[in-house]
């Protein structure tokens, strides 16, 4: 698109994390499925956009990883791109269901 002014670059992990979660999901609804994908992408393209709009992902603090490293996007009913912002690419390198518990994930 013309007015994206970021690259947004899905690690494999993140990646393999989106597939997990839709995969899951569609076992119980697949038009759930359908719109958590489709959330996903509206999300990467706000991103692309002007991905600063988000905020720091404070609770990475207690992990060991340094504050105002992270950002997160949250997306359809609780899920969570983390990502990091260098120059004009936006690296996304986790996709988190937010009501799991996630610790082994940082």
């Amino acid at each position: 698109m013309e007015d994206d002014k970021y690259a947004v670059i899905l690690a494999r992990r993140a990646d393999n994390m989106l597939i997990a979660h839709i995969d899951f999901l569609a076992q119980v609804s697949p038009s759930a499925a359908r719109n958590l994908y489709a959330d996903f992408n509206k999300s990467m393209i706000l991103l692309s956009k002007n991905p600063f709009r988000q905020p720091f992902a404070d609770e990475l603090d207690a992990t060991g990883i340094p504050a105002n490293t992270y950002r997160k996007k949250i997306f359809y009913n609780g899920y969570k791109a983390l990502y990091i912002i260098e120059n004009t690419t936006v690296y996304v390198d986790a996709i988190i269901d937010c009501r799991q518990e996630n610790k082994n994930l940082y």
